[in-house]
């Protein structure tokens, strides 16, 4: 049956709304549980087994779409060759955790907190290869329901076991865990006529699975790491309190991510069926022009009231936090750059494009951060972000613009053209 592809992109757009809308909840509900100190511990306790997971991950939820969408493979011999893969990162991912977390000037968490961590990989990376499933079989419907209920069933643990129960850091870091188990446990519901949930090696599966998926896992490593390096860096030096007021900044910040992120998703899909690479560029080129013009306008608005926002909503112990967040703001809004322009390269078969640029700005913002954060605490790290992340936008731009033949004026100044676009979408004829 032939797929609403308009219909699809609509509900997944909604649905990631209400996702992002009630994870800014679940926040406010930690920050006002927690407090400053609580909240720093749970952001800082999970930072390093998801920059884990994200390299574990081995893009293998995209080239399991991929091989099924191919129909070289069946369904179950992709799952059944992804799953030898997933015990083999998980048994050596959990190794590295716990080599991490052995050496005594690298933690101040005790063994239960490390524990719920570390449950954590194998749990998330099976959830990841289940998605590339669902995405294979084009099963938009329970891509989405996977969201709803991995936010509803965190909300549900936070509520009883952080609010009733008052466990304090640790029912914050079980109701983490809980949120994967339950989507992990969803898909295994809802392919369990379909699909059997058994390791099988199939001659040459696991290899190819690999290979196609490593390139897009390697750069989303290297991105997260530039987008969390901090927060490593910050628990050197500053206290658990001070990371809790940082990360409540780092979080309203990343806010402004969101609708770019839906629009990079939907360009990569996009931009692998345009006619040309000319095409796919121009069409990025212009989403970006539109997107800044909105983030500009919005990040200026939110610097001016963040002062009285941040209070507000996470109470009085969080208002350095809008410090950290008019430090951010420049940084946030130029890695949107990266995230469209990205999209619409990797699409094309251009994932490794801008790489050097990439760990050039992970080198500078672990440097800035080493020298800043002594000097200026989480002010500093934010100033290393936003500089790290100007580094990372402004580079891949130019690298985009050399790579397409377009002008860095073409892909990040809005045109005249384009503001009569805004206009007519908007009804503003004059």
């Amino acid at each position: 049956m032939k797929r609403n592809t308009m219909k699809d992109i609509f509900l997944t757009f909604v649905t990631k709304m209400f996702y992002l809308g009630g994870s800014f909840i679940i926040s406010v509900l930690l920050a006002r549980l927690l407090g400053a100190e609580g909240r720093g511990i749970v952001a800082a306790l999970f930072v390093l087994p998801n920059l884990i997971i994200n390299l574990a991950d081995m893009g293998i939820r995209q080239s399991s779409a991929y091989m099924i969408g191919q129909k070289k493979y069946t369904v179950q011999e992709v799952f059944s060759s992804s799953l030898v893969l997933w015990l083999l990162a998980s048994i050596v991912s959990i190794l590295i955790l716990l080599g991490y977390y052995m050496i005594p000037s690298t933690t101040q968490y005790n063994w239960g907190l490390i524990a719920i961590a570390i449950s954590l990989v194998p749990i998330k990376i099976l959830e990841t290869y289940y998605y590339g499933i669902h995405q294979g079989k084009q099963q938009i419907e329970i891509m989405n329901k996977r969201h709803i209920i991995s936010f509803f069933s965190r909300l549900i643990g936070v509520v009883i076991l952080v609010w009733i129960l008052s466990t304090g850091v640790y029912g914050a870091a079980v109701a983490t865990l809980l949120a994967s188990a339950s989507v992990v446990l969803y898909s295994f519901w809802t392919l369990k006529d379909t699909v059997k949930f058994k390791l099988n090696y199939k001659k040459g599966l696991p290899q190819k699975l690999f290979r196609k998926g490593i390139v897009f896992a390697m750069v989303l490593f290297i991105l997260n790491i530039n987008y969390r390096i901090d927060i490593l860096i910050l628990e050197r030096f500053v206290s658990a309190a001070e990371i809790g007021i940082y990360s409540v900044g780092v979080g309203l910040s990343e806010l402004i991510w969101q609708l770019p992120t839906a629009i990079g998703t939907v360009l990569f899909a996009s931009s692998t069926n345009s006619t040309s690479d000319l095409d796919a560029a121009n069409k990025a080129a212009k989403l970006l022009r539109f997107s800044l013009v909105f983030l500009v306008s919005g990040s200026i608005l939110f610097a001016l009231t963040s002062k009285w926002i941040v209070p507000f909503i996470y109470g009085n112990e969080f208002q350095s936090a809008s410090e950290v967040i008019n430090l951010l703001l420049p940084g946030i809004i130029l890695v949107v750059i990266i995230q469209i322009l990205h999209a619409a390269l990797s699409g094309r078969g251009y994932p490794l494009i801008g790489i050097r640029i990439f760990i050039l700005a992970i080198i500078v913002n672990v440097i800035l951060n080493i020298l800043l954060i002594p000097i200026y605490g989480i002010n500093g790290a934010a100033i290393s972000s936003t500089i790290s992340y100007a580094i990372g936008g402004f580079g891949y731009a130019y690298v985009f613009a050399k790579k397409t033949d377009l002008s860095l004026k073409d892909v990040l100044i809005i045109k005249k053209e384009d503001l009569n676009e805004i206009k007519k979408a908007l009804k503003l004829k004059k």
